[in-house]
């Protein structure tokens, strides 16, 4: 039975995972890099399908995915220097911007004023 429950997270997780990667992607690939909007989309949205659908998948529980998603974005953030030498987008820089288009106050985070 949890098998089961962990499949439909899974699907659910991976579609709002490449929503979510794929919209950052594209609203942000002209800002952040020289990449085109498209190209952007599919690259942050193939790794939120990815990452949400394996996270949910192996973990099998809401809290346990939101914990996932926690480690994603330390390993995200360590590591964000090769991610964007691989892709042209730095996932952190791309990430804040779009949280604060959203108008969340991320200035505390970034330094700006």
């Amino acid at each position: 039975m949890a098998y089961a429950s962990g499949v439909r997270l899974s699907s659910i997780a991976g579609l709002v995972g490449a929503g979510v990667g794929g919209y950052i992607g594209y609203t942000q690939a002209a800002d952040v890099s020289d990449l085109t909007p498209i190209t952007g989309a599919l690259i942050l949205g193939g790794v939120g399908l990815v990452a949400g659908s394996a996270g949910a998948f192996i973990l099998k529980s809401l809290m346990q995915f939101v914990i996932y998603a926690i480690m994603l974005g330390v390993v995200v953030f360590v590591f964000q220097n090769q991610i964007e030498a691989m892709t042209g987008i730095n996932p952190v820089e791309a990430t804040l911007s779009f949280l604060k288009g959203l108008g969340l106050p991320v200035e505390m985070i970034t330094g700006d004023t």
